[in-house]
C-alpha cells in the first residue's frame, strides 16, 4: 500500500514560509523567520501572516487532543501591538475548553530576539470526523517528533507575498481583492486553508484603509469569523468601512466563492490606523 500524499505538498504557502515547530512532551511553539517579503507597507510583519501562525500551531494541538477525529477552524480573534520588523515571530498555543463538538484555544505571540509580547489570539475549532486518509495518517501523530521543519529544498519567497498568492487588487476599485484556490494555498480539507483566508482579509483591509487614510496603515486588530469552506474560487475580498474608533477605522471585509454562485465564505472585522510614524 502506498502512502499517502504529505502534506503541505511542494510547492505550498507553508513551506515558503519556513516556519518551525518544536514540541515538548506538553506544549509546542511555533517559530517564524521574518523576512521582508511578509511585511506590510511600515516594515512590520503582516497581520494576516502572523494569524497563519496562530491557525498552524493551534490547528496541530487541536488534532491532536480530538485523533482520530479532526477540526476545521470556526473563528480567530487576534490583536497585536508592534509586530516585529526582523527576526524570528514565536506563537505558544494552550486549551481553554474542549467540548464535544468545539475546542477553544489562546496563542500568546512574541519577538524571540527581544523578549516582547507582541500579540494575544483566541481561536475555535469545530471538531469533525476523520474523513482523508491525509488527515487520518498524519507522521507526527504516530510518535512525539520534538522539531518539525517545514521548509523543504528550494523554498522561500522569490517575491513578495501578495505576488506568492497571486493576490489581484482592481486599479478601479480599492476595496475589492481577488485570489484563486490553487493547490498552492490549500488545505487538507481540499479548500483555502485558514490562514491565507487571513492573509486575503488582511490584503484587503489594508489596501482599502491606504486608500481611505492616504498613506501606510496597520493592522490592530483581526476578526475572522469561517461560514463555509471557500473550494472552488476565484475568491473576492470586499472592505468597506462601517464606522471609527478613535482616529482608527473599523472595517468589514467579506469572502465571496464566485465559483460557488458568490457563497459568503468568510466575513471578518479589522481595525485599521494611519502609521504617521511609517519611515521615520
Amino acid at each position: 500500500m502506498s502512502e499517502p500524499p504529505a502534506y503541505p505538498p511542494d510547492p505550498h504557502i507553508t513551506r515558503d514560509l519556513a516556519p518551525v515547530i518544536e514540541r515538548t512532551q506538553t506544549e509546542s511553539t511555533i517559530l517564524l523567520p521574518v523576512v521582508p517579503e511578509l511585511t506590510d507597507s511600515t516594515g512590520r510583519l503582516q497581520v494576516g501572516v502572523a494569524a497563519t501562525m496562530v491557525d498552524i500551531i493551534c490547528g496541530e494541538t487541536a488534532i491532536r487532543k480530538v485523533l482520530p477525529g479532526w477540526v476545521a477552524t470556526l473563528g480567530l480573534s487576534l490583536q497585536v501591538g508592534d509586530l516585529p520588523c526582523e527576526g524570528t515571530l514565536a506563537v505558544r498555543p494552550r486549551v481553554l475548553r474542549q467540548g464535544r463538538t468545539t475546542l477553544v484555544q489562546e496563542a500568546s505571540l512574541s519577538h524571540v530576539e527581544s523578549g516582547e509580547e507582541v500579540g494575544l489570539s483566541t481561536i475555535t475549532f469545530s471538531i469533525l470526523p476523520g474523513r482523508r486518509e491525509t488527515q487520518t495518517r498524519v507522521h507526527w501523530t504516530d510518535e512525539f517528533e520534538p522539531r518539525t521543519v517545514f521548509a523543504s529544498e528550494g523554498s522561500g519567497f522569490k517575491q513578495p507575498l501578495h505576488d506568492a498568492l497571486g493576490l489581484r487588487f482592481s486599479p478601479s476599485a480599492p476595496s475589492i481583492v481577488h485570489a484563486g484556490v490553487t493547490p498552492y494555498v490549500i488545505n487538507t480539507l481540499g479548500a483555502m486553508q485558514g490562514g491565507v483566508v487571513a492573509m486575503l482579509l488582511d490584503a484587503a483591509g489594508d489596501h482599502h484603509a491606504t486608500h481611505e487614510l492616504g498613506g501606510p496603515t496597520r493592522i490592530r486588530s483581526l476578526e475572522i469569523h469561517y461560514m463555509r469552506l471557500a473550494r472552488v474560487g476565484p475568491i473576492r475580498a470586499t472592505a468597506r468601512t462601517v464606522g471609527t474608533i478613535g482616529s482608527a477605522l473599523l472595517i468589514r471585509v467579506e469572502l465571496m466563492d464566485e465559483g460557488q454562485d458568490d457563497q459568503l465564505a468568510t466575513v471578518a472585522s479589522l481595525v485599521v490606523e494611519r502609521d504617521d510614524q511609517s519611515g521615520q
